[in-house]
């Protein structure tokens, strides 16, 4: 009961030392000594670490709490594991730039276009590698920044290559809006090579695209790459051909060049051309006789293709009315057949007609009734018919 502490002397409440030592003890005099004497004085190790851990754990506890209810509070999804466990700390980007998604999608419900594109830049910034962000974002950019939609894409394909058709149909969509042609055939060209069993749709993308550009520079770029399908290459080679040789020897080649085996387009873009070229009969002929080769969509967009050439308006009206009759449950795919054929052969009756039946159309799926209604507003645009734009839009 003599021997003092030095390590209590700074403390301003000394009894609160005794939790860790438990051998001091207040003399007569009031003074904290020890109880034992100074030869026996030992740590006690053990409380220390005791009392430090809880205080430690306690603290720890509070600043969980303290986070967890905050970022909830705010609105993002956290879970306590990534809160706590330190290797898990990685998903919290993930888990903010969820909450950008979500700001997004209420923004875009609320009209508030531009906020839900500020929302989904922020939440790609935080997560490059969110698909779906970027797959969003490069869509919104298609309208009022197309340079980015651009990168966007590009990006896309390289960091996504699992999603590669899906990119680049989404891309192509985009290009054809703007009237990328050059792009457009480009895009055509490396796909023809990645997507081989999609070889007629991108055939027809790089035809469609050369045609409406100054040369054939693209196309002849294309016959003279490697890992070209045989079907493709053997369509493009007959186009390139044609391309340069009069109506009739054009019309002579269609006809007696042999068909490609195992590649139904080639049927069709031999129909196809002669229907362009103004040798109708010719193109009804073969269609006839080989109907059963080919889809109806395909059977119906070259019929009415020939019937415009024609001239044969009669007999339009006759399958217009037909199609589009009270007494049938029309489909949107019908409907996007007819108005892509006026928007390469604009009729402003026939458009009315079509126009008409756009409440009919069953609003599911969703992306079906879009398309139609996106095709016929389309064709009101070429006609230049401001009314029916409006009608279609309200």
């Amino acid at each position: 009961m003599k021997t003092g502490c030095d390590v209590i002397a700074g403390w301003a409440k000394l009894e609160r030392f005794r939790r860790v030592c438990p051998l001091l003890q207040k003399n007569e005099m009031g003074a904290w000594v020890y109880s034992v004497h100074a030869n026996d004085v030992r740590p006690f190790w053990g409380r220390a670490l005791a009392y430090g851990s809880a205080t430690g754990f306690i603290v720890w506890v509070l600043m969980v709490g303290v986070i967890f209810g905050g970022m909830r509070a705010i609105g993002y999804q956290v879970t306590l594991r990534q809160v706590v466990w330190p290797p898990a700390w990685h998903e919290l980007q993930a888990v903010r730039a969820a909450l950008f998604i979500d700001q997004a999608r209420i923004n875009y419900k609320s009209g508030r276009v531009r906020e839900a594109i500020q929302s989904l830049s922020i939440a790609h910034e935080l997560n490059p590698a969110h698909y779906q962000v970027a797959m969003m974002l490069a869509q919104f950019h298609q309208a009022g920044n197309a340079t980015q939609s651009d990168t966007l894409y590009r990006k896309l394909l390289i960091s996504h290559p699992e999603h590669r058709g899906e990119i680049s149909r989404a891309w192509f969509q985009s290009l054809l809006g703007r009237g990328r042609m050059a792009d457009m055939a480009e895009l055509a060209k490396r796909q023809l090579v990645i997507e081989p069993e999609q070889g007629a749709a991108w055939t027809y993308a790089l035809l469609f695209a050369t045609r409406h550009l100054a040369s054939d520079v693209l196309l002849n770029d294309v016959l003279n790459a490697g890992g070209v399908p045989d079907g493709p290459r053997a369509i493009l080679t007959l186009a390139s051909q044609i391309r340069k040789l009069p109506p009739e020897s054009a019309r002579k080649l269609l006809i007696e060049a042999p068909l490609v085996v195992g590649f139904q387009f080639d049927l069709v873009f031999r129909i196809d051309e002669l229907i362009r070229l103004g040798f109708t009969q010719d193109a009804l002929t073969i269609l006839s006789a080989r109907r059963k080769e080919l889809v109806g969509r395909d059977v119906a967009r070259l019929i009415f293709a020939a019937y415009a050439v024609q001239k044969n308006r009669a007999r339009l009206i006759e399958e217009y009315r037909a199609l589009l009759s009270v007494d049938r449950k029309i489909k949107s795919a019908e409907c996007t057949l007819l108005a892509v054929h006026l928007v390469s052969y604009p009729d402003p009756d026939l458009l009315k007609l079509l126009v008409n039946t756009l409440p009919r159309l069953p609003i599911e799926p969703a992306d079906a009734w879009m398309e139609a209604a996106l095709a016929m507003f389309c064709a009101a645009g070429v006609q230049g018919n401001e009314e029916l734009m409006g009608t279609i839009k309200k």
